[in-house]
């Protein structure tokens, strides 16, 4: 009974550490995420990668935080310096200028058929994928 509790044990530590996020060094990130970064954080640095499975949390020397799926496209993105209008959908940003000026957007985040986006007022707007508001809500 010791023994299978020793095993057991074992086992258990091993799948723990197999799938632990792990610290890699930027040039591990696919060429689509270094390009990603140039493009859209010019002058920015990668200070910290992270990978878990087939995705990245990479953060910039600015505070920016991406998060990246294996093949270089982002799903999320926060930045307290603004996320870059050029991530963006031309409607949202439009959207955005229009109803809420001298506002930032502080964070994105998309799924297969929408994008969030949540303001530095704490307002968070829905988008369907073409660029349409579908809702919103304040943060409290």
């Amino acid at each position: 009974m010791k023994k299978l509790s020793l095993i057991i044990a074992g086992l258990l530590i091993t799948a723990a550490a197999a799938f632990a996020d792990r610290v890699v060094s930027p040039d591990s990130l696919p060429q689509a995420a270094k390009d990603l970064i140039s493009t859209h954080f010019p002058g920015k640095t990668v200070q910290f990668v992270e990978a878990d499975f087939n995705e990245f949390e990479v953060v910039l020397n600015d505070g920016s935080q991406l998060q990246l799926a294996g093949n270089g496209d982002w799903r999320e993105v926060e930045s307290y310096t603004g996320v870059p209008e050029t991530m963006l959908p031309a409607a949202v940003v439009q959207h955005v200028k229009t109803t809420y000026p001298d506002i930032l957007i502080m964070k994105a985040e998309k799924s297969w058929n929408s994008l969030e986006v949540k303001l530095s007022n704490r307002m968070e707007l829905y988008f369907d994928t073409n660029g349409k508001l579908l809702g919103q809500k304040f943060d409290d």
